[in-house]
């Protein structure tokens, strides 16, 4: 069985030293491939150039590009739009458009900014039947609105931390939720009681690496290498074997992506997770 991570930010700084070694940690672990999820157009050549090392080693990777609200102050609707069709019309076509999303958590960021940054890029993801990738913080109720009035074709949240029943709405909507390290710490019981109520076929793995370690490697960066640690942990939850459940994300994690795993960003060895 393969495991993919379906989001890390390969560009991110934390990597730029030592990429090549964090690529063979995450491969000598288990990992047979990666979502690169873009933030800012500005890096959509680093995160290529980042993805052709991931195969160089053995790895798959595929592209999934967009602009993050955190960069809602920086780049405009113009800009975001017109770097997602460069990257449409080059050999790294997108399998979907993300990071996009809301946060109204984060200081100094316009609501009315972000609305209009998320709802164009979700309508350039449906005229392509792109999924995308979303970033929820205290933001549910809205990207529920929009999606709502807006075509899309699904996609995954990612880190989420809004409520059973946000969530359920969310999967009503054709979303998965994205299940990363957070659920291997101890104390996260209100994520752990969700995460075992929702439906199975709602789940797929990610580490947002560099991001969002797990509960072994609290004050550290995080890497795509310990995916198997949050595969472990929701094994635990569910009460499955996790060669079982791992069958099971991978049928997901196919689903979700509609079939681009096997297109223009693999590795000459692989294959779509089995």
């Amino acid at each position: 069985m393969e495991l993919i991570d379906t989001h890390c930010h390969l560009e991110a700084a934390a990597f730029v030293d030592d990429l090549d070694e964090v690529l063979s940690h995450a491969l000598a672990n288990g990992v047979a491939g990666m979502v690169a999820v873009g933030v800012s157009p500005a890096d959509f050549a680093d995160q290529c150039q980042a993805m052709a090392k991931a195969r160089a080693v053995g790895l798959s990777a595929w592209g999934a590009f967009g602009t993050h609200p955190w960069w809602s102050d920086r780049v405009g609707v113009d800009e975001a739009l017109a770097g997602l069709d460069r990257q449409w019309q080059s050999d790294e076509r997108p399998i979907a458009v993300g990071e996009i999303g809301l946060d109204f958590a984060q200081s100094g960021l316009e609501s009315d900014v972000q609305n209009a940054l998320f709802t164009a890029q979700l309508d350039w993801a449906a005229e392509r039947d792109l999924p995308v990738i979303l970033h929820e913080r205290k933001s549910a109720d809205r990207l529920l609105y929009w999606l709502r009035r807006h075509r899309h074709a699904g996609g995954v949240v990612h880190g989420f931390t809004g409520s059973t029943q946000q969530a359920e709405v969310f999967i009503e909507q054709g979303f998965h939720i994205g299940v990363g390290g957070a659920i291997t710490h101890p104390g996260a019981h209100r994520m752990h009681r969700m995460i075992s109520e929702l439906p199975l076929d709602a789940l797929v793995l990610e580490t947002d690496a560099p991001n969002q370690p797990g509960h072994d490697h609290r004050g550290e960066r995080n890497l795509p290498g310990y995916l198997p640690e949050n595969l472990a942990s929701l094994a635990h939850l569910r009460g499955m074997e996790p060669d079982q459940l791992l069958e099971s994300i991978n049928r997901n994690t196919r689903q979700l992506f509609k079939g681009r795993l096997g297109y223009n960003a693999a590795s000459n060895n692989s294959t779509e997770p089995r």
